[in-house]
């Protein structure tokens, strides 16, 4: 792609990121010897990251995919899955979700946070001259202060509903890869990749406050961002600006399916309580 080309449409990924919301192990089902599925089911619910968004570009209810990460580690162990999570949904929405959860689920995973802090309108703002970033930027602050006590009702809610199941919370990848974008883009990138280190550090603590678990994505993505010559974020394309860094296929499997598949789970996904 010619210089100024890529230049124009870097620019417009970058402000899409805003608006649109290293250790890479390979991904694989169990030994054949491993014992026989349990019972109990596996749920996820929460945002267009949990529902798959991206995994393919098909039109499916709340922009779900079945290639997104619980399907596919609920695949390759055995478990039976139900995925409540929809595109764009905030905490109040996905408190909505946890009323669907089957009485036999054993484990809830799920991404949120991402739509509460208003990232479309620091978009705007910051990327608009006659808007006010520092303000804009202040109004994020402010709702990301506000994401413990959300946390902690949502994870409160979910153990109401399902007591027996382990809660995980999954974070969110860097969206970026700032060495291969153009000097006058870099600045942008670098503060849009630290405020998703921001919010995964106010996801986990919360997470952890709160008796769950968070289990952190961005080292499996590393090198995989945009631009790089094996991205695992979606671009912006035509038509299907809303699955923009939004995973692709491989980026839910080899990104957020490995991190669940490597998180040692206690108890284990084949202890007695499954059953």
């Amino acid at each position: 792609m010619r210089t100024h080309t890529f230049r124009k449409v870097a620019a417009r990924t970058v402000a899409a990121a805003v608006v649109s919301g290293g250790l890479i192990f390979g991904f694989s089902g169990l030994p054949a010897t491993a014992a026989p599925p349990p019972a109990g089911t596996y749920t996820v619910i929460g945002d267009s990251y949990s529902a798959g968004s991206g995994g393919d570009f098909v039109g499916r209810p709340c922009l779900q995919s079945p290639y997104g990460y619980g399907d596919v580690f609920a695949t390759a162990n055995g478990l039976s899955f139900e995925n409540l999570a929809c595109h764009g949904a905030t905490i109040n929405q996905v408190l909505t979700q946890v009323s669907l959860i089957p009485t036999s689920t054993r484990l809830v995973s799920l991404t949120v946070g991402g739509n509460d802090v208003g990232s479309g309108q620091v978009a705007a703002a910051c990327l608009s001259p006659s808007l006010d970033c520092q303000r804009a930027l202040a109004e994020a602050q402010a709702q990301l202060a506000l994401l413990p006590a959300k946390v902690k009702g949502l994870t409160k809610s979910i153990r109401a509903k399902v007591p027996r199941a382990q809660i995980v919370y999954m974070g969110y990848p860097h969206l970026f890869e700032v060495g291969n974008l153009p000097p006058q883009l870099a600045p942008l990138a670098t503060t849009i990749n630290a405020t998703v280190d921001q919010l995964n550090a106010v996801l986990a603590q919360s997470a952890v406050d709160s008796g769950a678990r968070f289990v952190s994505v961005t080292g499996y993505f590393d090198g995989h961002g945009y631009p790089s010559g094996d991205s695992w974020l979606i671009p912006p394309l035509p038509g299907l600006e809303a699955l923009a860094f939004h995973p692709t296929a491989a980026g839910y499997a080899n990104g957020y399916a490995a991190a669940l598949q490597n998180t040692k789970l206690s108890p284990p996904l084949y202890a007695g309580v499954w059953r």
